[in-house]
């Protein structure tokens, strides 16, 4: 894990009645349009101010008919305890798509991957379901056996897509809305690789 991650892990403190206080320092590039860096600033002056920044989702299989969704955990400071894909996070200060896609899955799945394994099916502009984030979309080549290495998954769950489908018709609202905006546009790239 980079020292700009154990930060956001590290930093808490205890207010005068003893609740725990979360003091994140995680910096972001800020992009323009055109996905230029011209700035950097704190995770949540960037998620406040909804300045424009970077992210990666993941979507991987536990075997030819599974993909793997992540319940996110309760300590997140967006969408805490809903379902998405199957890693996501954002890009350190400095740091590409493809290295920040290979770093997520090491610490949210507990596996290291080549980048070479990671196909990119999508390249997102800033919207209002992202959160104003630049998003790169991957699907990992072959199967994956995720275990929760780290305090950000509850737990890893194996659909195949007509049963995401199916458990999003159901109940929409345990899902994280990137995730749900993501999947619609992808859903019929994850089939062809199905």
């Amino acid at each position: 894990m980079s020292l700009n991650r154990a930060k956001k892990f590290l930093l808490y403190y205890s207010d005068k009645n003893g609740c725990i206080i979360s003091m994140n320092f995680e910096l972001f590039d800020i992009v323009n349009l055109n996905d230029e860096v011209v700035g950097k600033e704190e995770r949540s002056v960037v998620h406040t101010q909804g300045l424009y920044h970077r992210a990666i989702h993941v979507f991987a299989q536990s075997d030819k008919s599974g993909w793997i969704l992540q319940q996110r955990s309760a300590w997140k400071d967006l969408d805490p305890l809903l379902w998405t894909s199957s890693c996501s996070g954002h890009l350190d200060t400095g740091e590409g798509y493809l290295s920040a896609a290979t770093r997520e899955i090491q610490e949210e799945m507990g596996a290291i991957i080549d980048q070479g394994q990671l196909i990119e099916l999508l390249r997102l502009s800033p919207c209002s379901e992202t959160g104003n984030e630049f998003v790169r979309i991957y699907a990992l080549k072959g199967p994956i056996f995720p275990h929760c290495s780290t305090g950000e998954v509850v737990k890893f769950k194996s659909y195949s897509l007509e049963q995401i489908t199916r458990e999003i018709q159901l109940g929409a609202d345990q899902f994280s809305g990137s995730f749900l905006h993501i999947f619609n546009l992808i859903k019929g790239k994850l089939q062809r690789i199905t």
